[in-house]
Protein backbone atom coordinates (compact mmCIF):
# COMPACT_ATOMS: atom_id res chain seq x y z
CA UNK A 1 0.00 0.00 0.00
CA UNK A 2 1.30 3.13 -1.18
CA UNK A 3 -0.58 5.25 1.53
CA UNK A 4 -2.44 4.73 4.87
CA UNK A 5 -4.99 7.23 6.24
CA UNK A 6 -3.47 7.05 9.93
CA UNK A 7 -6.37 9.43 11.66
CA UNK A 8 -9.06 7.41 9.60
CA UNK A 9 -11.03 4.32 10.31
CA UNK A 10 -9.42 1.42 8.87
CA UNK A 11 -11.98 -1.22 10.46
CA UNK A 12 -9.02 -2.92 12.22
CA UNK A 13 -6.59 -1.40 14.84
CA UNK A 14 -3.89 -0.18 12.66
CA UNK A 15 -1.80 3.23 13.87
CA UNK A 16 1.43 1.63 15.67
CA UNK A 17 4.39 3.69 17.49
CA UNK A 18 6.07 4.27 14.01
CA UNK A 19 3.30 6.34 13.00
CA UNK A 20 2.50 8.56 16.06
CA UNK A 21 6.44 8.88 16.43
CA UNK A 22 6.70 10.00 12.80
CA UNK A 23 3.55 12.19 13.66
CA UNK A 24 5.36 13.97 15.99
CA UNK A 25 8.86 13.92 14.98
CA UNK A 26 7.31 15.81 11.97
CA UNK A 27 5.82 18.62 14.35
CA UNK A 28 8.51 19.16 17.05
CA UNK A 29 10.92 18.16 15.49
CA UNK A 30 13.32 15.24 14.84
CA UNK A 31 15.56 15.60 17.42
CA UNK A 32 15.36 14.75 21.34
CA UNK A 33 13.80 17.49 23.93
CA UNK A 34 12.75 17.67 27.09
CA UNK A 35 9.20 19.33 27.78
CA UNK A 36 8.01 21.93 30.08
CA UNK A 37 6.27 19.54 32.31
CA UNK A 38 6.33 18.54 36.05
CA UNK A 39 10.09 18.99 36.76
CA UNK A 40 11.34 19.03 33.57
CA UNK A 41 13.81 16.20 34.76
CA UNK A 42 15.54 18.18 37.03
CA UNK A 43 18.73 16.21 38.74
CA UNK A 44 19.68 16.35 42.32
CA UNK A 45 22.88 14.55 44.03
CA UNK A 46 20.98 12.70 46.41
CA UNK A 47 23.71 11.06 48.14
CA UNK A 48 27.54 10.47 47.52
CA UNK A 49 26.12 7.66 45.22
CA UNK A 50 22.92 8.72 44.16
CA UNK A 51 21.54 10.73 41.32
CA UNK A 52 17.92 11.71 41.93
CA UNK A 53 15.85 12.89 38.62
CA UNK A 54 12.71 14.42 39.24
CA UNK A 55 9.30 14.19 37.09
CA UNK A 56 8.42 15.40 33.55
CA UNK A 57 8.34 14.43 29.68
CA UNK A 58 10.41 13.88 26.50
CA UNK A 59 10.74 13.29 23.22
CA UNK A 60 13.60 11.53 21.71
CA UNK A 61 12.85 10.86 17.77
CA UNK A 62 9.27 11.51 17.99
CA UNK A 63 8.41 9.03 20.94
CA UNK A 64 7.09 10.48 24.09
CA UNK A 65 8.50 9.35 27.56
CA UNK A 66 6.68 10.54 30.87
CA UNK A 67 8.69 9.84 34.08
CA UNK A 68 5.72 10.47 36.64
CA UNK A 69 7.30 9.84 39.47
CA UNK A 70 10.92 11.35 40.43
CA UNK A 71 13.44 8.39 39.48
CA UNK A 72 16.51 7.39 41.70
CA UNK A 73 20.07 6.35 39.81
CA UNK A 74 23.06 4.95 41.76
CA UNK A 75 26.36 6.22 40.63
CA UNK A 76 30.03 4.06 40.81
CA UNK A 77 32.38 5.08 43.45
CA UNK A 78 35.19 6.95 41.85
CA UNK A 79 39.01 6.70 42.53
CA UNK A 80 41.27 8.38 44.44
CA UNK A 81 43.71 10.95 42.18
CA UNK A 82 41.20 9.92 39.15
CA UNK A 83 38.31 11.61 37.23
CA UNK A 84 35.62 10.58 35.40
CA UNK A 85 32.42 11.64 33.44
CA UNK A 86 29.48 9.01 33.43
CA UNK A 87 26.31 9.63 31.67
CA UNK A 88 22.60 9.17 32.78
CA UNK A 89 20.21 9.00 29.44
CA UNK A 90 17.15 7.89 28.41
CA UNK A 91 17.36 4.37 26.41
CA UNK A 92 15.01 3.64 23.79
CA UNK A 93 15.09 -0.35 23.18
CA UNK A 94 12.75 -2.13 20.60
CA UNK A 95 12.98 -6.00 21.22
CA UNK A 96 12.93 -8.63 18.49
CA UNK A 97 8.95 -8.74 19.31
CA UNK A 98 8.23 -5.61 18.85
CA UNK A 99 7.82 -4.27 22.27
CA UNK A 100 9.42 -1.08 22.78
CA UNK A 101 10.84 0.33 26.31
CA UNK A 102 12.14 3.64 27.60
CA UNK A 103 14.41 3.42 30.77
CA UNK A 104 16.90 5.62 32.23
CA UNK A 105 20.60 4.52 32.92
CA UNK A 106 23.80 5.79 33.82
CA UNK A 107 26.43 4.70 31.03
CA UNK A 108 29.99 4.97 32.99
CA UNK A 109 32.91 6.52 31.38
CA UNK A 110 36.58 5.68 32.24
CA UNK A 111 38.70 6.84 34.84
CA UNK A 112 41.97 8.78 33.81
CA UNK A 113 43.98 11.58 36.04
CA UNK A 114 43.90 13.41 33.22
CA UNK A 115 40.93 15.17 31.96
CA UNK A 116 37.88 13.05 31.57
CA UNK A 117 36.23 12.33 28.32
CA UNK A 118 32.13 11.19 27.96
CA UNK A 119 31.38 7.65 27.53
CA UNK A 120 30.03 6.66 23.79
CA UNK A 121 26.26 5.87 23.76
CA UNK A 122 23.85 4.97 21.23
CA UNK A 123 23.43 7.47 18.68
CA UNK A 124 21.21 5.96 16.19
CA UNK A 125 17.77 7.51 16.01
CA UNK A 126 14.66 5.41 16.43
CA UNK A 127 13.29 7.51 13.01
CA UNK A 128 15.97 5.20 11.05
CA UNK A 129 15.29 2.14 12.74
CA UNK A 130 17.21 1.72 15.25
CA UNK A 131 16.48 -0.74 18.15
CA UNK A 132 18.28 0.98 20.93
CA UNK A 133 18.77 4.52 20.91
CA UNK A 134 20.44 7.04 24.11
CA UNK A 135 19.32 10.10 24.94
CA UNK A 136 21.91 11.92 26.93
CA UNK A 137 20.05 13.70 29.91
CA UNK A 138 23.14 14.57 32.20
CA UNK A 139 27.01 14.57 32.41
CA UNK A 140 27.77 13.28 35.75
CA UNK A 141 31.83 14.34 36.65
CA UNK A 142 33.29 12.79 39.39
CA UNK A 143 36.38 14.31 40.61
CA UNK A 144 38.50 11.44 43.17
CA UNK A 145 34.97 9.89 45.59
CA UNK A 146 32.95 13.29 44.99
CA UNK A 147 29.82 13.42 42.58
CA UNK A 148 30.09 16.43 41.11
CA UNK A 149 27.24 18.70 39.83
CA UNK A 150 25.35 17.34 37.02
CA UNK A 151 25.16 19.35 33.73
CA UNK A 152 22.39 19.11 31.73
CA UNK A 153 22.96 18.09 28.15
CA UNK A 154 19.54 18.37 26.62
CA UNK A 155 16.90 21.32 25.31
CA UNK A 156 14.02 22.49 26.55
CA UNK A 157 11.24 22.66 23.78
CA UNK A 158 9.35 25.94 24.30
CA UNK A 159 5.27 25.07 23.59
CA UNK A 160 3.68 26.41 20.89
CA UNK A 161 1.34 28.65 23.09
CA UNK A 162 4.78 31.05 24.05
CA UNK A 163 6.32 31.13 20.35
CA UNK A 164 2.66 32.41 19.33
CA UNK A 165 2.71 34.96 22.27
CA UNK A 166 6.11 36.27 21.05
CA UNK A 167 5.40 36.35 17.83
CA UNK A 168 2.48 38.59 17.72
Amino acid sequence: MASELITGFAGRPHVGSDDVGAFQAGILGVGSYVLQTGQQLKATVASANKVTIGTGDLVMNGRHVRMATATDLTIQNGSQGQKRNDLIVCRYSKASDGKETATLVVVKGTATSGTPADPSYNKTSILDGASVSDMPLYRIPITNLSVGTPVQLFKVLTPLGTVGDSVT
